[in-house]
């Protein structure tokens, strides 16, 4: 009976699911997700990140007003070590499938590879499980 229990409860990921390069490939785990009535590419899922980042240009995409960033800025370190100053927070709401999350971002203005990071204090809250290895996110 508890190994039934465990089992219902066990997220896999299958080898068919690997991308066509294989086991060989080194990509960053990048997903989709709807905010208001936008569709936002290139969101990188990042376990290494303890803040969840919303460069500036991607929120004045969203057609977001300073105005709507709220107090609260931080000093940040990137993972080259350099240091640099967030302009403050803001909640967006985003859907994955039917599932909607208020993810709380700290806004930079820096060029980013990204539109939006995904770290932690997300993976977290969601009961994210990501696999870089299979290109896929899994929920409890």
């Amino acid at each position: 009976m508890v190994g039934q229990v465990l089992e219902s409860h066990t997220i896999t990921f299958h080898e068919d699911k690997l991308p066509p390069e294989g086991l060989g490939h080194n990509k960053a785990l990048h997903i989709t997700m709807q905010c208001e009535d936008y569709f936002i590419t290139r969101i990188l899922i990042d376990r290494g990140s303890s803040l969840n980042i919303c460069p500036l240009v991607t929120l004045k995409k969203l057609g977001k007003g300073l105005h709507e960033i709220m107090d609260g800025a931080i000093n940040v370190k990137a993972f080259d070590g350099s240091q640099r100053s967030t302009i403050g927070e803001i909640i967006l709401c985003l859907q994955m499938g039917p599932i909607w999350f208020d993810v709380d971002f700290q806004v930079i203005d820096v060029p980013a590879s990204y539109n939006l990071l995904l770290g932690r204090p997300w993976i977290h809250a969601a009961g994210a499980v990501a696999s870089t290895l299979h290109q896929e996110v899994k929920f409890e």
